[in-house]
């Protein structure tokens, strides 16, 4: 009989650790190589198959437990008023919006666009 509380034998957070500063910054920079490089699911960015390989997840030293245990516990926003997923208005990024909307505010206090900028029709919609 399981104890009320106890969690399962296989549960992410039964090998839980604290998490450094160090692990937080391999983290946001996995989270900006997967703006980058889209794939079809989390797991492939570390996967070894020739076809879709690409090292950057790996090399950069946070495995995929680790980086799916601190995607399901890393909350900068509050939960209580958070949509459940399949409920219209559900947003996948809703934990993180806070950095998010700082991070584009500092992207555009960065960045200027100037005359020579090139739009690519192939970019825009017909």
């Amino acid at each position: 009989m399981k104890q009320e509380g106890s969690l399962p034998p296989k549960s992410v957070f039964s090998l839980w650790n604290t998490i450094s500063l160090q692990e937080i910054k391999k983290f946001f920079a996995i989270i900006i190589h997967m703006s980058v490089c889209s794939k079809s699911s989390l797991q492939d960015y570390w996967s070894l198959h020739p076809i879709i390989h690409t090292p950057h997840a790996a090399s950069v030293g946070m495995s995929q437990d680790r980086f799916l245990t601190l995607l399901t516990v890393f909350h900068l926003n509050n939960s209580d008023v958070k949509v459940a997923r399949g409920h219209p208005g559900y947003d996948p990024l809703f934990k993180i919006w806070p950095v998010i909307d700082t991070l584009i505010t500092k992207f555009q206090d960065f960045f200027t666009p100037e005359e020579q900028l090139t739009i690519d029709k192939a970019i825009c919609t017909f």
